[in-house]
């Protein structure tokens, strides 16, 4: 029932009662669900019966679980050459929306008034780290749900409520993240809300590295320091051209104290479409805790802080490409956490999938990653799995290896 539940986001699916309506439906399903199981089962589980079992699970072992696939991948250098500066791993972090109600789902549920309408809406968010690489890879490593605690005062208004947020949920997943990975070089990567000093703190406690988005408004003294230092650093500059012929010119300043940290701030302008009708200008603001130099410079900007973007395109994956983050999969409050944990196991097994030699000679037919998973689905729901020329097959020495190219 565990690989059913899985099938439903590796499958990409949509909804919950596609496990009764369509796989439940096809007999050579079940060859395929059995030998994933290593069962033998005669029927195919009701998709209650699926959920009844999520409302039991611990779904703090399915979290578990979930790092060990990514530990595994680290212990087999797979993605040794995505690291910065051939040292770090890039961890993003960042908070997304699962449900919204107009009613109180559950005790733990965050609040907020509508401005248009003054409607108390009721809703849960989730915060993610993510391993991310150039290559595009978004694997989900741990998670904390953000939610108010049980000693929390629903009574009271919403202005005076103190709720839990992203910051105090970061609070509790950093040891989490030291935990798994106590000895795996880390630099974490942070949009703007974590230019605090408890964020720093951490860090330095942990001996991660980070790499923030940075506004002028987040520590006003860094920023001023870094526009004064500028002034005197005409040398911290470099120019050059990317492969896209994008024309970038970074500027640093380092050096900068601050609550017992030493800071360093890099901006980077950016020109797309030199000399074209859709020439855009673009300056990008980071601030680091990695003492920046000339040969430094461009990978902090370009292999660091812009690669926090791929943990927003992981969810846009997740929410609009089959996998239905934002659906209520059931709205029991523990099934819910591990429907969220299938689906993030599942998003790491597809994009292995994806990226992997396995399918390099369908590419070309297949057109899409969507033909691909619609191919995959009417293949197991029409062709029956013979286990025993499985078995054979996987007695055969063999090798996958990610794409690259």
């Amino acid at each position: 029932m565990v690989w059913l539940g899985l099938s439903l986001f590796l499958l990409k699916l949509e909804a919950r009662r596609q496990i009764a309506y369509k796989l439940g439906q096809y007999p050579p399903f079940l060859s395929h669900l059995n030998a994933l199981a290593g069962t033998d089962i005669s029927t195919c589980p009701h998709d209650d019966t699926v959920a009844d079992l999520c409302t039991q699970l611990s779904y703090e072992e399915l979290d578990e679980m979930r790092a060990k696939m990514v530990h595994s991948l680290i212990r087999a250098k797979v993605l040794q050459q995505s690291r910065l500066f051939d040292e770090y791993y890039t961890i993003a972090i960042d908070g997304t929306g699962m449900h919204y109600y107009h009613q109180r789902h559950c005790k733990h549920c965050l609040t907020k008034k509508s401005s248009t309408t003054g409607e108390i809406l009721y809703y849960h968010n989730v915060l993610e780290a993510k391993l991310v690489t150039c290559d595009g890879f978004a694997f989900s490593i741990a998670t904390e749900f953000i939610e108010n605690p049980d000693e929390y005062d629903a009574d009271l208004s919403v202005e005076k409520r103190k709720q839990d947020c992203e910051l105090k949920a970061f609070k509790r997943l950093a040891p989490t993240l030291k935990a798994r990975f106590p000895q795996l070089r880390i630099c974490l990567l942070l949009d703007s809300l974590y230019a605090a000093q408890t964020v720093l703190a951490i860090c330095k406690q942990y001996g991660w590295e980070a790499v923030v988005s940075f506004k002028e408004g987040s520590i006003p003294t860094v920023f001023q320091e870094h526009c004064r230092l500028l002034q005197l650093r005409q040398e911290n500059t470099l120019r050059w051209t990317t492969p896209t012929k994008d024309k970038q010119i970074i500027r640093w300043s380092r050096g900068i104290e601050y609550e017992k940290n030493t800071l360093s701030v890099i901006q980077c302008q950016e020109t797309t479409g030199v000399g074209g009708p859709h020439e855009k200008n673009t300056t990008f603001v980071f601030l680091s805790t990695f003492n920046i130099t000339q040969d430094r410079a461009r990978a902090v900007v370009n292999e660091g802080g812009r690669q926090r973007w791929n943990v927003e395109d992981g969810f846009n994956t997740q929410k609009n490409r089959g996998y239905e983050l934002e659906h209520v999969y059931c709205r029991n409050e523990n099934a819910s956490k591990v429907f969220y944990l299938y689906l993030q196991i599942a998003h790491t097994i597809n994009q292995l999938l994806e990226q992997g030699n396995l399918i390099a000679g369908l590419r070309k037919r297949l057109g899409s990653i969507k033909n691909l998973t619609d191919d995959l689905l009417m293949y197991m729901l029409t062709q029956p799995l013979c286990r025993p020329a499985l078995q054979r097959l996987l007695a055969q020495p063999y090798q996958i290896r990610l794409n690259t190219s």
